[in-house]
């Protein structure tokens, strides 16, 4: 099932084309989160409104973000193999990383949740900032409370997956501590698009096993296959889980096949579209903010 958040406040599901708005089919008030947290009692009842309730072509501008609110967003940093220069190859461009799998796990950081924005939205250039970069990533969004989740259980705690976009500032301030400043870089408004919407955990077979595509102005600038993370997801879900508890709607997304020098600089009235295998597309613009 593919489940949106809409304009102005409410929940739909996604389907053939169509959105099938959910007001009258769930209590009054729920948000994104609720429905997560609470899905296996919810099932019912969406699976028969999508047969039987009123449905509505989908218009990519009635899109919010899945999950405007998340009480956290994980970011894995540097979680692709590499070591390759050509778009195609799937393993994700630039040097292969040096870095220990523990290593990277221990390089995850945390992105505010007023970075988010959706589908169709601007990511704003911040005033005292130029060199913006897009990186396309698969987004892990989490269905239960979990703490101290084994490896081979991780995937019990998975809601679904979404598209998120790790925008960084890369030339931002005055510290030459990339690791140390990534929260603030990473952390703008804007700087954590995602959408279009989140498919659930069955319709995806295999989440190492898909396509990720991102144009700039109608050009293919990252194209790379999930397949080539070096930390999977139950190995990344079962470390942060010690960390700390991981709750319904928390965000985690998986990293970016490419180094910085592959990656496109961005500039007002660029248009970006970013795709992922199984989950779907959304577009975005890009403005300076005012």
């Amino acid at each position: 099932m593919k489940l949106a958040s809409i304009k102005p406040n409410d929940l739909a599901i996604v389907k053939n084309a169509h959105l099938i708005p959910l007001g009258g089919s769930l209590p009054a008030g729920l948000t994104m989160i609720d429905v997560i947290a609470g899905y296996e009692s919810f099932k019912t009842s969406l699976e028969s409104a999508s047969i039987t309730a009123r449905a509505v072509p989908l218009d990519p501008k009635l899109l919010n973000p899945p999950v405007p609110n998340p009480s956290k967003i994980w970011a894995a940093a540097g979680n692709y193999k590499r070591g390759t220069a050509g778009l195609g190859d799937a393993r994700g461009r630039g040097t292969a990383a040096k870095t220990s799998p523990e290593e990277l796990l221990e390089n995850i950081f945390l992105k505010p949740p007023s970075s988010i924005a959706g589908p169709e939205d601007n990511i704003l250039i911040p005033k005292a900032a130029d060199s913006i970069f897009p990186e396309l990533e698969l987004c892990v969004v989490i269905g239960k409370k979990a703490r101290h989740v084994p490896r081979a259980q991780a995937f019990d705690v998975v809601f679904g997956y979404t598209i998120m976009l790790d925008v960084t500032a890369r030339g931002y301030g005055l510290s030459k501590n990339m690791s140390g400043t990534r929260n603030v870089r990473k952390g703008f408004e804007t700087f954590a698009p995602i959408g279009p919407w989140i498919t659930t955990r069955d319709e995806i077979a295999d989440p190492h096993n898909l396509w990720m595509k991102l144009w700039i102005n109608g050009e293919l600038k990252q194209s790379a296959k999930t397949d080539a993370m070096i930390n999977d997801i139950a190995t990344q879900i079962s470390f942060l889980s010690e960390v700390t508890t991981l709750l319904p709607g928390d965000l985690l997304t998986t990293g970016n096949p490419d180094s910085p020098e592959f990656q496109e600089k961005l500039k007002p009235g660029d248009s970006l579209k970013a795709e992922i295998e199984g989950i779907g597309a959304m577009n975005l613009g890009v403005a300076r903010e005012q």
